[in-house]
């Protein structure tokens, strides 16, 4: 009986011994077993240089997200996530009016600098309400029955921040998930709180909520992974 457990235990601490050896080898030659989208090779280290500029990476996209929340709420804020916004780049057409055509971006003020016209506030508006309100304002002295057409180009960004990566804006793509957003910033750090982040709305700035990984994101939003506290 003796000798079967001293097999048994001897055999056990093999095991962990080659568990270790295993995993000391798997270390040297860089292989990662983070599992996920986690690139670990690049998470930022506490008191490294890295991690220098990682912390000034976020006071910059903070301040960013600060200035794209602000500029969303108004007298005409952004209610829905189809509405146009500050940052929001549209293709303006006026079929046989060259001169009035182009493309355009959405000021930080929400309007839209178009020629011979001015500026048109826009913030709040459907791509379709936006034809509405432009045709309407043609047809009050410029043209006779205009026929207007507005395309989205490109959607305001998005703001991740926090526990990836890569923090910064990035460009907001249809059907993006959270799980989407953090993937285009580098994956989570280690440190990393997952499975939900905070996120506050464009539609809502004043609001910060919990978000699982398989919900939607819009334009504007701001996302933030907060650390684990074990």
């Amino acid at each position: 009986m003796r000798k079967t457990f001293l097999r048994i235990q001897g055999g056990a601490l093999l095991g962990v011994l080659m568990a270790i050896g295993f995993a000391m080898s798997a270390c040297a030659d860089g292989r990662d077993f983070s599992g996920g989208i986690t690139d670990a090779s690049s998470i930022p280290v506490r008191g490294a240089a890295v991690d220098a500029n990682w912390q000034a990476q976020q006071k910059a996209v903070e301040a960013q997200a600060a200035a794209a929340l602000a500029a969303s709420q108004g007298k005409k804020a952004i209610v829905a996530p189809g509405q146009l916004g500050p940052g929001d780049k549209v293709k303006l057409t006026v079929f046989g009016e060259e001169d009035l055509s182009g493309e355009f971006e959405i000021d930080s003020t929400g309007s839209l600098a178009m020629p011979l016209v001015g500026e048109i506030p826009v913030r709040g508006l459907t791509p379709r309400e936006l034809e509405k309100k432009l045709t309407s304002v043609l047809e009050g002295g410029y043209l006779k029955n205009p026929r207007v057409n507005i395309e989205v180009l490109n959607f305001r960004p998005f703001f991740i921040l926090g526990e990836v990566n890569k923090p910064g804006s990035y460009p907001y793509a249809n059907d993006m998930t959270v799980i989407n957003a953090v993937a285009l910033a580098g994956g989570y750090t280690t440190r990393a709180k997952t499975g939900q982040v905070k996120i506050r709305r464009a539609s809502a700035p004043d609001v910060e909520a919990w978000a699982r990984e398989d919900e939607y994101i819009f334009p504007g939003d701001v996302l933030r992974v907060d650390e684990r506290f074990f």
